[in-house]
């Protein structure tokens, strides 16, 4: 099938400023570019008339959590603008489809203390008034943290006696009775196991469910940075989903303490030939630090007192992580917030040598405090650094920024303009649902951030770091591509893949408040419609 798109305007991705106003797809690829005035000889089977609207190459979410998005869809969100108190998010929970069914879990996410009327987290009591039959379970917005009620730490098999897990914290009040908080992953996890007794075909349900979710925001692939090996093999997840109906690409990233036990596994991993070439391992996650809003990130300056956030490696071990990266040839993505743990990565890996040569072979996740100094190391070193990063959390999560972090901290955030100029290769990214907000991968709100540096309350954190629509697009498309090694997608030239999305308006020319209002009309992936009219 040979399709005749004209009278666009199509923005090429290939660098900030190459636009056409027609292409011809054959097939599954791009087969030519040009002008309306050039296609009239073009030999096709359809014409679509594009009649004026916006085109961009398909959309890369590089970093998300898409497991953790296809539960949330079916749990209930804990977010401005609708939840603004514990009695919102109570209120909410008694609205979960899972209320009153049995021992189903009733699941949550996205809140954050700052956001909240009482300035505090929901506990245990708080849970406890929902439900002491139902086990509930919240994710904060960084989805390190959580909290459960007294039903799920009973499943977990938790009481006050449970030593921390190694990197992780069971909170307890001053009585020391348990207050249901679970501070960082390590804790997290001992809830998320209790959990993870819903059937396998559940998860495969959930997943294929969200395929939607994501063609409706434009996204034609996916960074998995959360892969695991138990209670079931990722890859085998999106194997089966993909079967079922499951469209975007994924590019599958394992957490590190998942695979170092069994290497043997992660060679035949690593030698699979999967069925559907949409799915493929691309590397492996390792996390330095916390987050900025939980006060968790590792920073140069404390948060109060001698609390500088916590440092979850340290060089001994990060060395021992990049080894491993290096022997199996894989791609190391690591959770870096804080400009002490962006530091620790530089010092041990700047002068060592790539060992990959399609991609980077380190990506900085998050990168949010970043001191001059620092871009340049970036910039000069012998490895070959990208940055994913998540201007939203800016928009999003500004009352813990300005609480937690001191002026000079602050225009030391998000640093796109910086990181561009300086030629680093940068993308932009959601990490959803790990943000207080309702939409968290919306890309044209990370956009509107990017562009404007403004915040939900409408305030502006640091001018100079805003970028142009252009730039924010590419850090969507091609940087993204380039980054995460999909080097089909990025863009809408000669034998890249038919992947992209058409759009409400025309985000080069609207004004700056109208970007976080468009939405897109149509997806189409490999030439074909799979979301819109």
């Amino acid at each position: 099938m040979r399709s005749l798109f004209k009278n666009g305007k199509i923005f090429l991705g290939v660098n900030e400023k190459q636009f056409c106003s027609a292409m011809v797809i054959e097939n599954d690829l791009v087969l030519w570019t040009g002008n309306n005035s050039e296609c009239f000889n073009k030999k096709v089977d359809r014409i679509i008339d594009l009649k004026g609207a916006t085109v961009l190459p398909g959309l890369i979410d590089i970093h998300t959590h898409p497991k953790y998005i296809a539960d949330a869809l079916h749990g209930v969100a804990c977010t401005p603008p609708k939840v603004n108190s514990i009695a919102d998010i109570q209120r909410e929970l008694r609205n979960s489809k899972e209320y009153g069914k049995g021992q189903n879990w009733i699941e949550g996410w996205g809140f954050d203390e700052t956001k909240l009327a009482e300035h505090r987290s929901p506990n245990l009591i708080d849970l406890d008034q929902v439900s002491v039959k139902q086990p509930i379970f919240i994710y904060r917005s960084d989805c390190h943290s959580s909290v459960g009620n007294s039903k799920a730490l009973e499943l977990a098999g938790i009481n006050a006696n449970t030593p921390n897990p190694e990197g992780g914290e069971i909170k307890h009040f001053e009585t020391g009775e348990l207050t249901g908080f679970m501070k960082e992953i390590a804790a997290t996890q001992l809830l998320i196991k209790a959990k993870s007794s819903q059937s396998y075909f559940d998860d495969v349900n959930n997943m294929v469910n969200s395929s939607q979710h994501y063609l409706k925001n434009g996204i034609v692939a996916i960074g998995e940075l959360m892969g695991r090996k138990k209670p079931y093999d990722t890859a085998k997840l999106y194997e089966d989903a993909v079967k079922r109906g499951f469209v975007p690409k994924v590019a599958i990233y394992y957490v590190y303490d998942e695979l170092i036990n069994n290497e043997q596994n992660l060679t035949k991993l690593m030698n699979s030939k999967f069925e559907d070439k949409r799915i493929m391992i691309r590397g492996i996650k390792i996390f330095m630090d916390g987050s900025i809003s939980g006060q968790t990130a590792y920073t140069k300056q404390p948060y109060y007192e001698n609390n500088c956030g916590l440092c979850l490696l340290d060089e001994a071990a990060l060395k021992k992580r990049v080894t491993f990266a290096c022997k199996h040839h894989l791609q190391l993505a690591i959770h870096a917030m804080g400009d002490a743990a962006i530091q620790l990565i530089l010092d041990v890996t700047k002068n060592l040598s790539p060992w990959l040569k399609d991609r980077p072979s380190i990506r900085i996740e998050h990168a949010t405090l970043l001191s001059n100094e620092m871009i340049q190391q970036l910039k000069l070193s012998k490895m070959n650094y990208a940055v994913v990063t998540q201007p939203i959390f800016l928009f999003a999560e500004s009352d813990s920024y300005y609480k937690y972090l001191n002026q000079q901290q602050l225009s030391l955030t998000y640093r796109l303009n910086s990181l561009i100029k300086s030629g680093i290769l940068t993308a932009l990214s959601s990490d959803a649902p790990c943000t207080p907000w309702f939409e968290p991968d919306s890309p044209f709100y990370n956009i509107y951030a990017a562009v404007t540096r403004k915040t939900a309350k409408k305030t502006t954190i640091t001018l100079t770091e805003k970028i142009t629509v252009n730039q924010a697009i590419l850090g969507y498309t091609k940087w993204a591509a380039e980054i995460g090694g999909l080097h089909e997608n990025g863009e809408l030239s000669q034998g890249k893949k038919a992947d992209f999305v058409i759009l409400s308006d025309d985000v080069f020319e609207i004004p700056e408040e109208s970007l976080k209002n468009v939405y897109v009309t149509e997806t189409w992936v490999n030439g074909e419609k799979v979301y819109g009219n």
